[in-house]
């Protein structure tokens, strides 16, 4: 009765609207006659909705009576939200008054809230609730564009931003995702620092949130550099004060003073030194590399600068939330799921950790920047950028194997672009003459797929980004041609590889869109162009490496003998990369793989503090006179 009384109202509202005659002019009506157009914020105290908030001008949208809203009472969506969305990898509401608050939230926040957290558990979103969910996104985006229109913008309205993002970049909508985030931005910019808000700390929530998703998703143009003034380069080196290429500013955006005095503390507060550099680390695989270029082991190049930030991970991230302390695996599947919150931050700093150095080091991203170098490379950096995916890629693997065995599925999409990376590193390793790397490539290939099929049916992005890695896969083709490797070193031909399809799997933006497309949905035809997409471009096949490993099969690699990493036992043979490892050798990279950030103990060749402590102490205690 209560929704056919709203539903009643509604209707006499829309017929008064049309029989009333139009104003002339603002003059006519007085002060108390002027009534605002925009809907009074409404106390959703139950599912049903007053279908006139959703009529513009007498014209009726999408009705949400066709939705099925038996199963979204707040009690069941607001659990969701917490156990599946809260702190993977925002944190918009306190945990401990965010259910008791949903009955007076707004409208387009509480659809938002259901648009995203409904898709849980994992697994349940069919094609049917798939478009439910789409049309709940789509009049919570309407509400809140009429409070932005009719300047009644609110802290939900910002958080409904948010959470819009998240929804419309895993479904492929990245330009209105980006939209939805400029927005967000641009209003928190412009609030004063206040402490006399209805809720001040749920609104640096906010700010803090939509700062870590323009770090995480939001669109990086393929011009832009790692500072928004280049450095002026003289004989290969920036001249003396110029701003420094590696330097990485604050964004624009949301830097306010108070802001950083009030960071979060605990995990989370770690998560943004992370996302700086993960940001940093998105602008070097979308960038489009000019003839001008440092080299990578140049100390100014975008290279360093990243490497230089991740080592500040390494050494900031305080020992507690290092795998050494905080042992995932010592947990059992229960106890793992009811902290969520806190285990799906500690990952976000485990995988992003492992993703950035396999990203800046990828051979594909590496041999575009050496393509215009003409002098011979460093065969120690050969082996560091070799040695750097390798142990990187099977801490991926470790996780991955490890959150198999607890059945521990994240949630934060960011994560599944990561494992992405690392399965196109190991696609490329799946060729390889070493029979050994080339079987760990294989397996670590089907173990990343896995991994995104499961992750698919949460996001539809990352379900078409697994479709793309496959199609990547099957690009690959052997061609029997004496070029750019030698008949004497590599007599059975190249292999070709779809290369503009591996590099936009690289960019965020693109993997999760079909055949990794750059998004156009929001234009109309007078602005959709032609998809910029070639598999023959002879500048980006040059930068192909599949089949060798690491960037040993560059052209400015000595293309017969390289000096091996390490030294060769006395009378042997210095063993080539591609060559078939001995057992002990295999055994050096198995250690090697588990070093990282708080490497397991029964694995860790890395020394700890304590150890150095140790050391130290043993040291003052030697007893000279007994040797």
């Amino acid at each position: 009765m209560e929704d056919r009384i709203h539903l009643i109202e509604g209707k006499l509202d829309q017929l008064i609207q049309q029989l009333s005659p139009p104003a002339t002019g603002p003059s006519q009506a007085g002060p108390s006659q002027a009534v605002s157009s925009y809907p009074a914020p409404s106390r959703a105290s139950n599912d049903s909705v007053d279908e006139s908030m959703f009529s513009r001008g007498g014209r009726r949208e999408e009705n949400l009576s066709n939705l099925n809203l038996k199963d979204a009472s707040p009690e069941n969506f607001g659990q969701l939200y917490l156990t599946w969305c809260h702190s993977q990898p925002i944190a918009l509401f306190r945990p401990d008054t965010f259910l008791e608050t949903l009955h007076t939230r707004e409208l387009e926040l509480l659809l938002a809230l259901k648009a995203l957290s409904l898709r849980f558990p994992p697994g349940t979103l069919s094609l049917q609730k798939q478009e439910q969910l789409d049309a709940m996104a789509k009049l919570s985006r309407r509400r809140a564009m009429d409070r932005v229109t009719d300047g009644h913008v609110e802290l939900s309205t910002l958080q409904t931003l948010c959470i819009l993002s998240i929804i419309d970049f895993t479904d492929g909508r990245v330009v209105q995702a980006d939209l939805n985030l400029s927005m967000a931005s641009h209003f928190a910019q412009s609030l004063q620092p206040s402490s006399t808000m209805s809720d001040s700390e749920e609104t640096l929530d906010c700010i803090r949130s939509i700062l870590m998703l323009q770090r995480l998703q939001g669109c990086i143009f393929p011009g832009a550099r790692l500072a928004s003034v280049s450095p002026m380069i003289h004989n290969g080196f920036p001249v003396a004060g110029h701003a420094k290429f590696c330097k990485s500013p604050e964004p624009a955006v949301l830097a306010r003073t108070y802001v950083d005095s009030q960071m979060t503390t605990g995990i989370l507060g770690h998560t943004k030194l992370v996302s700086e550099i993960w940001q940093m680390a998105r602008k070097y695989a979308a960038y489009r590399v000019g003839p001008d270029e440092l080299p990578p082991w140049n100390s100014h190049s975008d290279y360093s600068c990243i490497m230089q930030g991740h080592m500040d991970i390494d050494s900031l991230v305080p020992t507690k939330y290092r795998f050494s302390s905080d042992r995932f695996g010592d947990h059992n599947a229960e106890e793992l799921h009811k902290r969520r919150d806190y285990w799906g931050a500690w990952l976000f700093i485990q995988l992003i950790y492992a993703a950035i150095p396999c990203l800046l080091n990828h051979p594909f991203l590496l041999s575009m920047r050496l393509r215009n170098f003409r002098h011979t490379m460093p065969q120690s950096f050969i082996y560091q950028s070799y040695e750097l995916i390798m142990r990187h890629t099977g801490w991926m693997i470790y996780f991955i194997d490890l959150m198999e065995k607890k059945s521990f599925v994240v949630s934060d999409p960011a994560l599944a672009h990561c494992v992405g990376i690392v399965a196109t590193i190991h696609l490329q390793h799946s060729f390889v003459e070493d029979l050994s790397l080339r079987g760990r490539a294989q397996a670590g290939f089907e173990k990343c797929m896995k991994f995104l099929r499961r992750m698919g049916t949460i996001w539809p992005s990352i379900a078409i980004m697994a479709q793309n890695l496959l199609k990547l896969q099957a690009s690959i083709t052997l061609a029997h041609s004496p070029s750019s490797r030698g008949t004497e070193d590599d007599p059975q031909g190249d292999f070709s590889i779809d290369a503009q399809l591996l590099w936009d799997i690289l960019i965020y933006e693109q993997a999760g869109r079909h055949n990794a497309a750059v998004d156009q949905s929001m234009f109309g035809e007078s602005l959709k162009g032609e998809t910029a997409h070639s598999e023959n471009d002879l500048s980006l096949a040059a930068a192909n490496l599949v089949g060798s490993a690491g960037i040993s099969g560059h052209k400015t690699v000595p293309a017969k003998y390289v000096v091996p990493p390490y030294a060769p036992s006395e009378g042997g043979t210095p063993p080539r990369m591609t060559d078939q490892r001995t057992p002990a050798a295999d055994r050096v990279v198995e250690t090697r793989v588990f070093e990282g950030l708080g490497a397991p103990r029964d694995h860790d060749s890395f020394l700890q503090a304590s150890d150095f402590n140790k050391a130290i102490e043993n040291w003052w205690d030697f007893d000279y006179v007994n040797q």
